[in-house]
C-alpha cells in the first residue's frame, strides 16, 4: 500500500466532466474569432483531425498540430492568460459549470482527496478549481511549451498518458473515477467505482462490456 496517498481518492476527468464542453476547443474558438486569419493556416491540420474522430490513437497527435498552427504568432505567457481567464469565466457560467460534479467533487475531498486528469490545460482547469475555492484539488493536465517554433502542447494528457502523467505526479491507484469518454478507459481501469458522466450510448455499451457495475449519471 503507498502510505503516502491518502485513503481514498478520486479522479476527474476535466471536459465533459466538470465542464460541459472542451475547454481547450474553446479558448482556441475565441482566437479564431479574433484572429480570423488564422483559419487558413489551421485548415490542414483541423481537417486532418476531423479525420481521426474514430481513430482515438490518431486524435493525440493530430491535435496537437491543430493547437500549434492555431497559436501561430503568440507566446506562451500570452496564452496561459488567456488559458486562466478562461478557467474563471468557466466556473462563473452555469451554462458551463456542472454543478452536480462540482458538489461530488467537494464530498469526495471530505473523504480524502480528489485528483484533475485532463486532455485540458492545466492553467485552464487550476483556474476553473481556484475559482470555487478548491484550492486542494490536485490537477495533472496538459502544459504549454513555448520554443521559437511556437506555442504547443507537451506533457499531453490524453487517454493512457494520462496513467503515465498521473503516475510520475506520485498518483498510483484510486478508488473512483469519473469520465465521460472511451478514450478514458484506461483511467477507469483500477478504480473501484467508475462513473460515466453525461456520456453517449456507445461509451455506455463499450464500458459495460468491460465493467457490467459501470455507473452512468446525467448531471
Amino acid at each position: 500500500m503507498d502510505h503516502q496517498q491518502p485513503p481514498h481518492h478520486a479522479v476527474f476527468d476535466f471536459d465533459g466532466v466538470l465542464v460541459r464542453r472542451d475547454s481547450t476547443v474553446e479558448l482556441l474558438r475565441r482566437r479564431f474569432r479574433r484572429r480570423p486569419w488564422l483559419l487558413p493556416l489551421a485548415l490542414g491540420p483541423l481537417t486532418a483531425y476531423a479525420a481521426t474522430i474514430a481513430t482515438p490513437p490518431l486524435q493525440a497527435p493530430a491535435s496537437r498540430v491543430v493547437v500549434r498552427a492555431a497559436l501561430a504568432g503568440t507566446t506562451r505567457a500570452r496564452v496561459e492568460a488567456s488559458g486562466r481567464a478562461l478557467g474563471a469565466e468557466l466556473a462563473g457560467d452555469d451554462r458551463w459549470r456542472v454543478d452536480a460534479a462540482v458538489e461530488a467533487v467537494r464530498a469526495h475531498l471530505a473523504e480524502g482527496a480528489v485528483t484533475v486528469v485532463s486532455a485540458g490545460l492545466d492553467i485552464t482547469v487550476r483556474a476553473y478549481l481556484d475559482a470555487l475555492d478548491l484550492h486542494d484539488v490536485a490537477v495533472v493536465a496538459s502544459r504549454l511549451d513555448g520554443r521559437l517554433g511556437g506555442v504547443q502542447l507537451t506533457d499531453h494528457t490524453y487517454g493512457a498518458a494520462k496513467v503515465v502523467r498521473a503516475a510520475a505526479a506520485g498518483l498510483h491507484r484510486w478508488d473512483v473515477a469519473y469520465t465521460d469518454a472511451a478514450s478514458d478507459f484506461p483511467l477507469l481501469a483500477p478504480a473501484r467505482r467508475r462513473v460515466l458522466v453525461n456520456a453517449r450510448p456507445s461509451v455506455v455499451a463499450a464500458a459495460r462490456l468491460r465493467w457490467p457495475d459501470v455507473e452512468v449519471v446525467t448531471w
